[in-house]
């Protein structure tokens, strides 16, 4: 079941570091044994590609670390 608190994260837009508008999150992944969200499950906006991008893309998502989060709040921000 999802929390409230997740579903409230969901949808929110990602940025890269000059404000350029990546996409929105659609998942993330939790680390079991510490409970830290340790990647992030972007949908990417339509006029990016996500083959260019330096993470793994796969079923319509792009794997992005947790620890290339620079920022995270109504908006979330890479430091890329």
């Amino acid at each position: 079941m999802a929390s409230s608190f997740g579903q409230e994260m969901f949808g929110r837009t990602v940025q890269d570091k000059k404000g350029k508008k990546l996409g929105t999150l659609a998942d993330f992944v939790i680390d079991l044994s510490s409970g830290e969200i340790c990647e992030l499950l972007i949908r990417c906006a339509e006029n990016i590609d996500a083959n260019r991008l330096p993470f793994p893309f796969k079923d319509g998502t792009v794997a992005i670390p947790s620890t290339e989060v620079s920022a995270f709040g109504h908006v979330i921000m890479l430091k890329i």
